[in-house]
């Protein structure tokens, strides 16, 4: 009886996996965003006043931490070298879609793009919230002011689950 009582507790607590428990939408009050989906994707943003970024990638779990893997988009530009001749180039999207295009961007100023704001690398999943851990796989719990705030209230750095907008 107890070793049944046993193997039952084994095969319940084995098959509890945090993944499932993982997907949905995130906010801190940095402007941070991220979504994770059931597909083992994700979405990270950052938005503040006229300023943004966004990172897609996969995500998988090593227990109750989350690595994230960043999956970059590049578009392809074909340009005329110096002898004339066709060449191609990469360079990281401006949106999610891969294209071809036939010149390279304006020195245009844009205030928004892939991957300026670095994503995390890696987060703890505890009671629906995500925490940074640092290189030494610590956790980073601090007291922040909002980015360009001075003075005023301190708010936590972590993400909080919330339903999507």
């Amino acid at each position: 009886m107890k070793r049944s009582l046993l193997l039952i507790c084994i095969i319940s607590w084995n098959s509890l996996s945090a993944q499932g428990k993982i997907p949905g939408h995130y906010e801190n009050f940095d402007g941070c965003a991220i979504d994770f989906y059931p597909d083992s994707t994700f979405h990270f943003s950052w938005h503040f006043d006229m300023m943004g970024s966004w990172t897609k990638g996969s995500w998988n779990c090593d227990k109750d931490t989350i690595i994230l893997t960043m999956i970059p988009i590049y578009d392809t530009v074909t340009y005329t070298t110096k002898n004339n001749r066709s060449a191609d180039s990469l360079i990281l999207s401006l949106d999610t879609i891969a294209e071809r295009k036939s010149t390279k961007p304006s020195n245009v100023l844009y205030s928004g793009g892939q991957n300026r704001y670095p994503c995390p690398l890696r987060l703890l999943f505890r009671k629906n919230r995500l925490y940074y851990l640092n290189v030494d796989s610590q956790v980073e719990v601090k007291w922040e002011r909002p980015f360009g705030s001075r003075r005023g209230k301190k708010y936590p750095n972590w993400f909080v689950r919330r339903p999507p907008n």
